[in-house]
Formats: C-alpha cells, structure tokens, sequence
C-alpha cells in the first residue's frame, strides 16, 4: 500500500505565525460569506487564538510537508472542551496551493480523527456557510450530516459525524 504526502504537525505559536494563522482565517472566512469583511480584527483573532491555543494546545497545528521545505499545507483549530463528548472543528483549512489533492483528507484522518479519539469525544461538530459549497461537499464526503440550520448574524449549517473508533484487526 502506497502512502501519502508525509505531513508534520506542529502547535500554532500565535506570535510567530501571526501572519499565516490570519491569513488562513480570512480566507477561510471569504470562501464562507464572499469576502473577509466579516472577520474579525487581527488583534481579536490573534487575542482568541491565543486563548485556545493555551487551553487546547494540541487542536491548533499547522500542517507542513516534509519533503517541500516545510510548506505549509493546512490548519486546523479544533478543541473538546472538558468533561464534554463533543469536539468541535473552529477551523479547518488547506492552504489554497494544495486544494483538491488530497490533503484535506489526510489532515481529517490523519490528525482530526486522531485528536477527538483521544479526547474520547463521540461527535464532531462544526459550522460551515451553506453557501461554501466545496466546503460543503468536503465535509459531506467525510460523514459529516446536516444537522441544524441556526442563525447567529448569519446562516450557519452545523454539521456533525461520529467519530469513528479504532478497532482491532481481525
């Protein structure tokens, strides 16, 4: 069996990759509603990202190649809060040079799954514009279902899926 792109994941130092993590999080924020007016202020997301980063250290990674000088491939912002069953996706993000290769579903498989395993959740959540339809169709074809339709400023979907359990080989 032939496997994919080797990806390192590293925890988001929100000072020195102020520049990348913002940048992420307003394109992320342009493919949901049109353009990154609605985003938050640089010091409000860096303020808030410091924030998870110290609760939830190991949900904020960038994703690099190890084979492309350490290209940053995507990011991802995840959390379960304590004493919940439910994860959380607040960001998930594959850097526009590496979309549709792939990348997005190493990322999921290879370290989401992982982290909301190990955090014992039973469900991930997220929000997704309907109107981001590549983000849309991705998430779908990961398991995720439609599970709400809420109105928070603006239309959101919250979508979710099981979290898939290891087992033992046969």
């Amino acid at each position: 069996m032939e496997s994919g792109p080797v990806l390192i994941y590293r925890r988001i130092d929100p000072i020195a990759d102020a520049d990348v993590v913002y940048g992420n999080y307003r394109d992320a924020c342009a493919a949901s509603f049109g353009d990154a007016a609605r985003c938050s202020t640089r010091a409000e997301y860096l303020d808030w990202l410091t924030r998870r980063v110290e609760e939830f250290p190991d949900g904020h990674v960038l994703a690099t190649l190890a084979n492309r000088g350490g290209a940053i491939v995507g990011q991802l912002e995840l959390q379960v809060p304590y004493g919940l069953r439910v994860g959380y996706v607040n960001l998930f993000h594959v850097t526009r040079d590496w979309r549709r290769l792939g990348f997005g579903r190493q990322l999921h498989e290879e370290y989401a799954d992982r982290y909301f395993r190990a955090w014992e959740a039973d469900t991930i959540e997220l929000h997704v514009s309907p109107t981001n339809h590549a983000a849309v169709q991705f998430y779908r074809s990961l398991g995720y279902k439609l599970a709400a339709v809420e109105t928070r400023g603006d239309r959101m979907w919250r979508m979710e899926r099981r979290v898939e359990r290891a087992t033992a080989a046969s």
